[in-house]
Formats: structure tokens, sequence, C-alpha cells
């Protein structure tokens, strides 16, 4: 099992990580656009639960969140108040999916995929919450991002698929490319619907952090990087796909 503990401590300490959150977000947001909302859930939340950009009765009509750090848990339940169209579950989705309605019409697990041990487990506690026309989405780092390209090219790792020392800190245990991310969506019993990657992005989160701490780069230069995707396709820093029950 994950030490939640730790991996809070880790993931609301200040680095380019909040940058990534945002253009991440962005992409969702983008999507969701496209299809039924109505019933949305979210597992794993964080700092910024995807709700506080969306409007009920406009952007959905009921949200549930699963989300097992008690620090990320608080902090939803504060945002929510008194909402009584979002439900906020504590715990793992692996543990809950039993006890939870299946009528979602759109399920957000956003990276997640890759900080489980066991990733089939995961999906296989999605697909109980699905009916045949929810539509999941699921994101993840890229092996193949332009970052990870350079880095192998240039030494620094010996291939896009090693851990870096932050990936260590988060307790991620696997790292896909578009490939690998198809194939075990697909022998968890999902059809892919649609995929793609986003926000371009040439250096690792702390060379990117240190260019914007002493502003060489700001948010115009980042936003460029996010639109160089269509430029790019498949180089993005993160990859996703959107999937059905087959």
């Amino acid at each position: 099992m994950r030490n939640i503990n730790d991996y809070e401590k880790e993931y609301i300490k200040e680095d380019f990580e909040q940058y990534q959150v945002m253009y991440r977000r962005k992409n969702i947001l983008e999507i969701l656009k496209q299809y039924d909302t109505s019933s949305v859930l979210e597992i794993g939340c964080g700092m910024s639960p995807l709700f506080k950009y969306l409007k009920y009765g406009e952007d959905f009509g009921s949200y549930t969140i699963v989300e097992p750090g008690e620090r990320f848990y608080s902090n939803a339940k504060n945002m929510a108040g008194d909402n009584k169209h979002i439900k906020i579950y504590k715990g793992f989705i692996e543990e809950l999916a039993g006890n939870i309605s299946s009528n979602f019409s759109f399920i957000i697990c956003s990276s997640l995929l890759h900080e489980v041990a066991n990733p089939e487990l995961l999906l296989k506690s999605i697909a109980i919450l699905c009916n045949k026309d929810t539509v999941i989405h699921i994101n993840v780092p890229n092996a193949e991002s332009f970052h990870r390209i350079l880095a192998k090219e240039i030494g620094l790792i010996e291939n896009v698929y090693c851990l870096s020392d932050r990936s260590k800190l988060l307790q991620q245990n696997n790292i896909y490319n578009m490939e690998l991310l198809n194939d075990i969506v697909k022998q968890a019993g999902f059809l892919v619907i649609r995929q793609g990657s986003y926000f371009i992005k040439p250096f690792t989160h702390k060379q990117m952090f240190s260019m914007i701490k002493q502003e060489i780069i700001n948010e115009d230069i980042l936003d460029g990087l996010y639109e160089m995707s269509k430029y790019m396709p498949g180089y993005g820093s993160e990859i996703y796909v959107n999937c059905k029950l087959l």
C-alpha cells in the first residue's frame, strides 16, 4: 500500500507540479465539454478537485470524489461545503467501489494509474462503477515525452522508462507510453475511443521551475507549450485515453 501521508507532503511542496496540474486540468476540462457529465466521479482529487471549476446544472448534475488522503479529503470537504450535489468518500477506490453507485456518466482517473502497485486492480474497480455508456478518462506521465527523450539523448538517463528521483519520492510504480497505456486498458476490458498527449515540457520539473523563478519563462510561454502539442503529437509531458467498457 502507498504511504498516503508521505505522498501528500511531497505533492504539496512548491515546485513545477502546480503548473503541470494546471495544464492537466485544462485538458480535462476541455474533454469534459464533449461528453455527458450529468454524473461525474473523480478518483483522487489532490488539492484542486475539479468541481471547483465546474458549475452545477451547467457542467454537472452530481459530482462524487473518492480520495484516500486525509489532507486532500478534508480540503475537498471544506470546498464542497453543504452542496448536496457533491459527495466525497474517504478511502481507496479499490476498497469502496462495491459500495458506490454505478450510474456515473463520466469517470476521471487523473495522474493515478502509474502510481498504484496494482493498476489492473484499479481498472477492475473502475469497471465495477461503469455502465455501457460511461466514459472513463485516464491520464498518466508520458515515457516518450519531449523532455525524457532529450534526457536520454544527452545521457542523463539510460532509457525513457527509468523512474526519476521525483517519481520515486511520489511513490510511482510505472511509466507508460501510448502503446502500453492502450494495452493495459484493453486488457482490463475497455475500448479506447480517443487518445492524445498534451503540454510539451522541454525540461525536468526542477529545471522548469528554476526558469520560472528566474523569470526566464512565464505563463505565456507555458500556454504556448500547451498549444505546441498539436504540432508535436505524442511528445506531450502526459498522455491520456478516453474509453468505455467493451
